[in-house]
């Protein structure tokens, strides 16, 4: 059935964000968004908006996590936020931290402290002392920097080696939790994803599968995974494959909860960290982009044919996006632009700012503007 995709006005949500903000709808409504504040490095700082009235106006969340950039609620409303990083304690455990929330996120408890267990994960040293980050001069010194005073609980009770991350979404099932993470085995030449599950609301986490992985380092790896139940059941997950000559997206689907995944799948997407939406009219938006930023659609909900390739701004930006469905029909999307030419990482937060516009999607009406 064709679509209809109308874009709305772009309009400024925070002058005090940099870049790539990730945005979770709540059951209740509320939205939370969280950016950067700090130019792209190991360890930026982030904060968290909220909004009640479907993005149209916002307000700061307590701090919680130095990195929030994944999230989940259960069916009972139990909200779990999770710091991205984890530190490895001793070979195949890795601690990070998390909050919790019983009310449907109106108010959260914590740090509370997670383990993961990989058994094959491989720890990356972080350098304690400026002396070990690269040559001044170099385009990687800039992303090195002190570890915040945040991580130090942790880091004590384990390491400065960095395990794997959590990234965007964590589903809630009968009890069992899933999200996808990222990082490298032992003898990975690039970044794989993998799912990973907790029985025990986010206490502990255990290694289930191999999303998807290619030895290739010419690539970033297949990594930046945005996970998705779709409308048939399966569980769908895009990833970033970013490289020299691999541009364009991948995608595997699960059709036994994450067990097991089909090969990857190249998508007719380029680009960074997409962003999945389910919406309630059965179609399925996926968010990507650099160089541009771009919105793309599966009216059969379950990313078995995409199209509808929609561009929502050709400006300088990480694009690293997030959207949600704020009403039926209506897509609320998230992103940073800034006027500095630096590819992919705002360096400058004066000429930085966090933007969103609001997409409809008619599945009942034939394709009219704003396609591309």
């Amino acid at each position: 059935m064709p679509l209809s995709i109308k874009i709305g006005k772009h309009r400024v949500i925070s002058r005090e964000g940099v870049r790539a903000p990730h945005l979770f709808k709540l059951r209740s409504g509320e939205l939370l968004l969280s950016f950067h504040i700090d130019p792209d490095m190991h360890f930026p700082r982030r904060i968290c908006l909220r909004s009640a009235d479907c993005g149209r106006t916002w307000r700061k969340d307590p701090p919680r996590a130095c990195k929030e950039m994944a999230w989940g609620e259960s069916s009972s409303g139990v909200v779990l936020a999770f710091e991205r990083d984890t530190f490895e304690k001793k070979p195949g455990v890795f601690l990070g931290v998390h909050y919790r929330s019983e009310d449907g996120g109106k108010t959260f408890r914590g740090p509370i402290e997670s383990v993961v267990r990989i058994d094959r994960a491989a720890g990356q040293d972080y350098p304690l002392s400026p002396k070990h980050y690269p040559e001044k001069g170099s385009v990687l010194r800039e992303f090195y920097g002190p570890i915040p005073r945040f991580y130090r609980p942790v880091i004590a009770r384990s390491s400065h080696r960095r395990g794997f991350t959590f990234w965007r979404y964590i589903l809630e099932e009968n009890g069992r939790w899933l999200c996808a993470m990222q990082g490298k085995f032992h003898g990975d030449v690039c970044q794989r994803s993998i799912l990973a599950e907790s029985l025990d609301q986010g206490l502990t986490w255990r290694f289930v599968s191999t999303i998807s992985y290619e030895h290739d380092p010419s690539i970033d790896g297949n990594c930046e995974p945005a996970l998705c139940r779709v409308l048939d059941g399966t569980l769908l997950c895009v990833m970033r494959r970013h490289g020299t000559a691999k541009k364009n997206m991948i995608q595997c689907r699960s059709l036994d909860s994450g067990r097991t995944w089909s090969g990857p799948e190249t998508l007719p997407a380029h680009g960074v960290d997409p962003d999945l939406c389910l919406m309630s009219n059965g179609v399925l938006a996926c968010a990507f982009g650099r160089p541009g930023t771009y919105l793309m659609f599966s009216p059969d909900g379950c990313g078995y044919a995409w199209g509808y390739r929609t561009e929502i701004g050709k400006w300088s930006s990480s694009a690293m996006m997030g959207i949600a469905e704020i009403s039926p029909g209506t897509l609320l999307a998230a992103y940073d632009r800034r006027v500095d030419k630096f590819p992919g990482g705002g360096r400058n937060p004066k000429n930085c700012h966090i933007g969103a516009i609001n997409i409809k999607v008619d599945k009942s009406k034939l394709t009219s503007g704003g396609i591309t």
